[in-house]
């Protein structure tokens, strides 16, 4: 693996810098209980910059982490004392009540019998943890784990009975998702990266359907574990500057999808809006605050190469300069794509199609092929 493209991935591989949530646990942070929302974030961003300022000095060749963090906790024990963490944890349970995690911002009440868009209230499912050996090849093997719920509705979904689960499709098809997966709380979740870890994960992959749903247990879940090793949000990037806010301090790795070159695409197959002035303003906060460790996965869709292949290799290579980007052409047919229904891409992506990608990449100067 090229260590300039993931430089914070390659040192915690080679246990020469530590995980962002660890540091988080050392940021001691004190705050009101009375302390209303707004209040919360303003003292939230007022650690954050300290949090940024411990990050600042680059890992030296001889320096190496050894041993456990914060006392030597063990795996499910609770880091006792208010520190950043904790208060991202607060700050998430605060918003389930109205919920913004993501861009649709349904501001439903998830605490209650009430569902938004990704059909999730305030309880995880989780469909399957495993050793994942078809990812990126610098993330193989990966600690996955499978979440219940998505923000998006794409018409094309390759797991549709995952990502469904719990909501009626906006179309009016009225088909909801298979039951199935199991509940779990945080402890449950730090107990299951522990065993991937255990097993042998290079890090804990975040996913569903989409993790931002689950995004109040994901974090919580952080304060259970101690290992040092990589935390990776694997997602479809519609979440709003809030919840990026609150995982940016935690995340090491971002494995963001980026399928649209434009908002109409965005809404025709996935049905939501803004979907291109949404992703470019998430992909470039996480690269302004310095985030590195970035691999887009663009999705090649058939027919789509002028509208959106092309300016999101372009957008890339000007705006988000050096981050990496698998190039895919896993799309296929499936789930409401037919003859009938949507027939402009009821059909797999051809060998013409994806060289037109690789050369622009080629031609834009990014680099692919260590992911693609």
């Amino acid at each position: 693996m090229d260590r300039k493209f993931l430089p914070h991935y390659y040192n915690l591989l080679v246990q020469k810098e530590r995980a962002y949530y660890l540091i988080c646990k050392e940021i001691h942070a004190e705050w009101s209980d009375d302390a209303d929302l707004e209040q919360l974030w303003e003292i939230h961003d007022r650690h954050a910059r300290v949090f940024k300022s411990l990050i600042k000095e680059p890992a030296t060749d001889n320096r190496v982490i050894t041993g456990k963090t914060n006392g030597g906790s063990e795996p499910g024990d609770k880091i006792t004392g208010r520190n950043l963490l904790d208060l991202k944890i607060e700050i998430a349970g605060r918003m389930l009540s109205s919920c913004v995690f993501c861009e649709n911002k349904c501001k439903v009440d998830r605490y209650s019998d009430n569902l938004g868009i990704c059909g999730i209230s305030a309880d995880a499912t989780v469909y399957s943890a495993f050793l994942h050996h078809g990812e990126e090849p610098p993330l193989v093997p990966s600690g996955t784990i499978v979440f219940a719920g998505c923000t998006f509705n794409c018409v094309f979904c390759q797991n549709w009975d995952i990502s469904s689960v719990g909501k009626n499709i906006a179309s009016g098809s009225g088909i909801s998702g298979k039951s199935g997966g199991n509940p779990v709380d945080e402890r449950d979740l730090a107990l299951e990266a522990d065993r991937l870890v255990n097993g042998g994960a290079k890090n804990i992959n975040y996913v569903g359907g989409d993790p931002t749903p689950n995004l109040h247990v994901i974090i919580g879940s952080l304060t259970y574990q101690s290992q040092n090793i990589c935390q990776l949000w694997n997602s479809n990037f519609y979440n709003t500057i809030q919840a990026l806010k609150l995982l940016v301090d935690v995340m090491d790795f971002w494995l963001p999808d980026f399928k649209y070159g434009n908002n109409e695409c965005g809404e025709k197959f996935s049905l939501v809006k803004n979907y291109w002035d949404i992703l470019t303003r998430n992909l470039k906060f996480i690269y302004d605050w310095g985030s590195r460790d970035i691999c887009i996965r663009h999705l090649v869709m058939p027919g789509h190469f002028k509208c959106c292949t092309k300016p999101i290799l372009e957008w890339i290579a000007i705006e988000i300069p050096g981050v990496v980007v698998n190039i895919m052409a896993q799309y296929r047919p499936e789930y409401k794509v037919n003859s009938t229904d949507f027939p402009e891409i009821n059909r797999r992506v051809t060998r013409e199609e994806m060289a037109s990608a690789f050369a622009l990449a080629d031609e834009l100067g990014i680099e692919y092929r260590i992911v693609s």
